[in-house]
């Protein structure tokens, strides 16, 4: 399968978890805050942010991300 961004987008969040954890190769992961872990992946050519909290284990949101320079936000 491969899909545009537009096409992602428009599945439910359960659904774009399921896409990341099928063909989603996940590329960096940090904790902007204490309870927070943003995670960034790659999937049919362009990038996906989630963000996890992780008290409450509970995936808040799954985002394309526009900016090209994503991967420079994240530490190595």
């Amino acid at each position: 399968m491969n899909l545009t961004k537009e096409e992602f987008s428009l599945f439910n969040l359960k659904s774009r978890l399921k896409l990341l954890k099928k063909d989603g190769k996940l590329l960096r992961q940090r904790y902007p805050g204490e309870y927070m872990l943003v995670s960034l992946y790659s999937i049919y050519g362009f990038h996906i942010e989630t963000i996890y909290h992780v008290d409450n284990f509970k995936t808040l949101s799954v985002n394309s991300i526009l900016n090209p320079d994503v991967y420079q936000l994240y530490p190595p």
